[in-house]
């Protein structure tokens, strides 16, 4: 029994020590057990070879990876797997982009990388896994993933891990495969139907997901991983940062580090490049004429594919790639410029650097003697306009001979830019170096962080001080985040600091001598502009470069388009999205205002006696300086340099003009000095006949209050590219003054209330401009219709509108200004109408019902607002109830009493049709706006004599008054005034003041007591602002008028 027992335990010991034997460095991946092997070299463990994806062939081709299969038995990770297909850069010395010649054959067989040769094939989704010392899976290491370069078309993942862990031996190195060229980068609309855009990009995705599944088994820790590429890896890096706009979940990693940020031309996948790539692998698979070209590309065998993806790679322009990352609207959802400008990355800290002359390796240098320097720029970006071509050459003109000018705009705007658009996107949270050991090109870095690929494991600066301080920055930073945590103390490295605390960069260079040279310098005043240049703000449809103002330091961008001509077939019609525009746009004057107007000059009302002018003295023609029916722009003044990062408060300014006149000129910069901390933005919309042309015939086919949506366009405009500018599009305050603060009455009642999304927090009106407003079949709008189909030759027309449509612009415009003058004086015949669609019903039935957008309202009006839109030549002769039946024509003879006794109490016969006029259209309709803001509104008395409509204005746009002085000269007061609106739009309160001058008491909220701030002056010149509560006797005038708003139209 003894014996049998002994003979038992030690079958059960020589079982456990085979077991142990057998499965010694053997971790279990659920799918696949693999075994992995201590280095001789190093005693690291390695594993070699880890499949993390399914082979991508067949069906899978052009698809995003799929988990691996189950495989039995325990794979042995002792080997590199084959590397994926792959290519090289372009070798031609014209961009086929440029020339429309892609090649279809290469005569040189020694070009041609079939899938015959030795270590490529399809199936390549591998990875490796470098674990310092045996393997421990308690140990919960922090990790480095490794993206090899190769411009998306070559290299492969053979980095030797080993060789960083050896200036750390705390940390676990994985290096990874992706798709390659035609393979990974195949765009196209048929691509985005039936397959999965940027597949080689989703290949690193999954890759680093499978590191977060399985890192804990080889002794990782997937909450500490940071990821690094050079060349496209580092170009990866920053596919990544962008991907999902900032907000990939889980997330991937915490720390990134970019070793020569690769960004090369990514259009959209739809683009005519991206498609004409798509065609030329099609002709070259011989499947240009299925039926199903996609499938029949998948269907090709390997080598066929390959060789098409080959000639087309090598047909490039010399020292480019084409297939490269798409904008896909899914993974990378807009250019990756624009997705940095807003600050929406992924990752916590960021180390990138640079090399020198990062250029030199993607130039011909053969070139040298003949090389251009606007030439090779318009091959090297083959949309860009010759004004655009002629502005960089003239930015490197002072960078040396042409072939030193071209290896620096190749350097900086497809690397160095690309490195310095990231750091600012990590503002406070990066680190940026400079590699400059000569000759201090591209990739000459590798060799200090991959030490074995040197002759002999030597680096070519070999100086130990150096060697530990520059590669020791990136594994420190990869351990803690910072690359001053040194973990060893030999690294000579003084502290780094970051980016932002005066563009502060780390030089890692050598003296003649051969001694380090390592110390911290500011990044090249020129080079940023230079940057700036390539950058420029990119609107997807077209670039602008704005310019600082030398007066103020501001930067202004005008005459930005955000909506397409309205003309032609587009007149009477909504707003279209402007279409693409190549090059950068100059964005350094004011565009054409639209086509303007006047208000009637008529002591009769038109719609009372039936008679409309033909002619006019004030005629406005097409011709008219300055004026377009290729209108629709907008103007942005940002407060000093353009910062995307600064998430700044909107101010939106509509300019007044009654719906017939005006343009979007105000100087916003005189608004930006009352705080420093908004953007302003002041926009155009059409006038008159062009943007307020009414009736049945445009409801069936065109769309009513053109203008109007005109205005809501650039508001959308605002939301979708404020970010870009350094705005916030959640805290937009939208102002205007007379129609500008009547059109921002319109957007809060617009839709019923219930705008969605949102376009505006904040809403300011000075002198609220309110006549009357019909329903666009009503006779008055219909009548306007005929007036202008019979002034322009369209009475007879079998359609009308079309006529319209087709009729030469000065003639559209002589019949505006004739129809125009031709109303009552001091009225405007072209305004907004009840269009059952964007205004539902009358103004104020919605503003009674509450129904409005818009979280706080701020209103102003000032004393005698009808002064202004009064003949006052007919002081002797003018009858109040008279002038009551001409300024509502609907009105019957006892509201036209009532109302007269109700302004028989304000003086002579005068100054009661200046109160009626002013206070009907003007300060009631503010009150109809404050009631329906209830408790959210604050309201304002302008009171400086002699209180006239628009008597404000040079209160808020100081260099629009003689010297910017304002008439009432007191620092008091033009503090205490402009401010208000100021504090306004950045907080939605005019009591929390940002200046500490500001004298205003306390101001409450409207519904408390009827309360106003009144902004006066005494005779003797000193501020009076207080507050006062509104007269009874007013707010009893304007419940007779909201009473009959049914009459008035109001």
């Amino acid at each position: 029994m003894l014996t049998d027992l002994r003979r038992t335990a030690l079958a059960i010991l020589i079982l456990c020590i085979t077991t142990a034997f057998t499965e010694s460095n053997v971790v279990d991946l659920g799918y696949a057990k693999y075994q992995g092997f201590v280095s001789p070299n190093n005693s690291n463990t390695n594993f070699l070879g880890i499949r993390f994806a399914a082979s991508p062939t067949g069906t899978f081709r052009f698809r995003a990876p799929q988990p691996p299969a189950t495989t039995p038995g325990i794979q042995q990770a002792n080997a590199l797997s084959s590397q994926c297909f792959s290519t090289g850069g372009g070798t031609n010395a014209m961009n086929p982009f440029k020339t429309g010649s892609l090649l279809t054959s290469l005569q040189s067989t020694q070009l041609k990388r079939d899938a015959d040769a030795t270590g490529l094939s399809e199936d390549c989704l591998f990875l490796n896994v470098y674990v310092p010392g045996v393997l421990d899976t308690n140990r919960s290491l922090p990790v480095i993933a490794w993206i090899h370069a190769g411009g998306y078309e070559a290299g492969d993942g053979s980095n030797p891990g080993n060789d960083l862990i050896q200036f750390s031996g705390g940390l676990i190195i994985i290096t990874l495969q992706y798709r390659l060229g035609a393979f990974g980068f195949l765009a196209g609309d048929e691509v985005k139907r039936n397959g999965d855009l940027n597949a080689g990009l989703l290949d690193q995705q999954f890759a680093l997901k499978w590191i977060q599944t399985h890192i804990r088994k080889f002794g990782g820790d997937p909450t500490r991983v940071t990821i690094w590429g050079q060349f496209a890896g580092a170009g990866s890096v920053l596919q990544h940062i962008i991907a999902n706009e900032g907000h990939t979940s889980p997330p991937l990693f915490r720390g990134a580090i970019t070793s020569s940020t690769f960004l090369p031309s990514q259009y959209a996948f739809n683009d005519p490049i991206s498609e004409a790539l798509f065609t030329q692998i099609a002709n070259q698979t011989g499947c240009a004429t299925a039926k199903d070209r996609l499938d029949c590309i998948r269907s090709v065998n390997a080598n066929t594919l390959q060789n098409a993806n080959v000639k087309t790679c090598l047909s490039a322009f010399f020292g480019t790639f084409v297939f490269v990352p798409v904008v896909d609207g899914d993974f990378v959802t807009r250019r990756p410029i624009e997705i940095l400008q807003s600050g929406r990355v992924n990752g916590e800290v960021l180390l990138s650097i640079t090399n020198t002359f990062e250029g030199a390796p993607f130039v011909n240098a053969s070139t040298a003697p003949t090389v251009q320097t606007a030439g090779y720029v318009s091959q090297l970006f083959p949309k860009l306009g010759k004004a655009q071509i002629s502005a960089a050459a003239t930015a490197y003109a002072d960078q040396g001979a042409p072939i030193d000018q071209v290896i620096g705009i190749m350097g900086e705007s497809i690397f160095i830019c690309p490195t310095y658009y990231l750091l600012q996107a990590f503002k406070g949270r990066s680190f940026k170096g400079e590699f400059a050991i000569p000759p201090g090109v591209h990739a000459q870095d590798v060799g200090y962080y991959f030490t074995s690929l040197n002759p002999n494991g030597v680096q070519g600066f070999d100086n130990p001080a150096f060697d530990a301080a520059f590669p020791d920055s990136f594994i420190d930073f990869a351990m803690t985040l910072n690359p001053n945590l040194k973990h060893n103390p030999v690294d000579v490295k003084p502290l780094w600091n970051t980016f932002n605390e005066g563009n502060s960069e780390m030089l890692f260079n050598k003296t003649d001598s051969n001694l380090p040279v390592i110390h911290t310098f500011s990044t090249s005043a020129k080079l940023l502009k230079r940057c700036a240049f390539w950058e420029s703000v990119d609107l997807g449809y077209a670039k602008y470069e704005g310019f600082v103002n030398s007066n103020n330091s501001n930067t202004n961008f005008l005459g930005v388009r955000f909506a397409a001509s309205p003309t032609g077939t587009s007149r009477f019609r909504a707003p279209q999205p402007p279409a693409t525009t190549p090059g950068i746009q100059q964005a350094n004057a004011l565009s054409a205002q639209c086509f303007t107007a006047g208000s009637g000059v008529n002591a009769a009302n038109p719609f009372k006696t039936g008679i409309f002018s033909t002619s006019s003295k004030s005629k406005r023609a097409a011709d008219a300086t300055g004026s377009s029916e290729d209108c629709l722009f907008l103007n942005l003044f940002i407060p000093g340099t353009l910062d995307t990062k600064r998430s700044l408060p909107v101010l939106v300014w509509i300019h007044g003009g009654g719906y017939d006149r005006g343009d979007g000129t105000e100087p916003g910069n005189d608004l930006i000095k009352f705080s420093g901390d908004l953007i302003i933005v002041t926009l155009q919309y059409r006038l008159g006949v062009f943007g307020f042309l009414a009736g049945e015939e445009i409801k069936k086919n065109g769309d009513l209050n053109a203008g109007m949506l005109d205005q809501q366009f650039a508001l959308k405009w605002i939301q979708t590219h404020i970010r870009k500018f350094g705005g916030d599009p959640t805290r937009v305050t939208i102002w205007g003054q007379s129609a500008g603060a009547g059109s921002v009455l319109q957007h809060i009642i617009a839709n019923g209330g219930h705008t969605n999304p949102p376009l505006f927090r904040g809403a300011i009106t000075s002198s609220t401009f309110l006549p009357s407003q019909l329903s666009f079949n009503d006779p008055i709008p219909e009548g306007l219709f005929t007036q202008i189909a019979n002034q322009t030759g369209c009475a007879t027309a079998k359609d009308r509108l079309s006529c319209l449509r087709s009729v030469d612009v000065s003639t559209l415009q002589d019949a505006n200004v004739n129809i125009c003058l031709s109303a009552f004086f001091g009225t405007f015949a072209f305004v907004p109408v009840i269009d059952g669609e964007f205004i539902t019903k009358r103004p104020i039935e919605l503003l009674q019902a509450g129904q409005v957008n818009g979280e706080v309202l701020l209103s102003v009006t000032n004393t005698f607002e009808g002064a202004a839109f009064v003949n006052e030549s007919t002081a002797p002769t003018v009858q109040t109830a008279d002038y009551v039946a001409q300024l509502f024509p609907r009105l019957g003879q006892a509201q036209v009493s009532v109302a007269a006794a109700a302004y028989a109490d304000q003086g002579a016969p005068i100054d009661q049709v200046i109160g009626v006029m002013g206070e009907s259209i003007f300060i009631c309709p503010t009150y109809y706006l404050l009631h329906a803001f209830q408790g959210r509104s604050f309201k304002g008395e302008f009171a400086i004599p002699p209180g006239g409509h628009g008597d404000d204005m040079p209160y808020y746009f100081t260099s629009m008054d003689a010297n910017g002085i304002p008439p009432f000269d007191n620092a008091a007061f033009d503090t205490a005034f402009p401010d208000s609106f100021i504090d306004f739009a950045m907080t939605l309160n005019p009591n929390l003041k940002h200046n500490p001058a500001d004298i205003k008491p306390f101001w409450s909220t409207f519904s408390n007591g009827n309360t106003e701030m009144l902004f006066n002056k005494t005779d003797s010149n000193l501020p009076v602002i207080h507050t006062f509560s509104t007269s009874a006797a007013l707010l009893k005038r304007c419940a007779f008028w909201e009473g009959i708003g049914a009459l008035t139209g109001q």
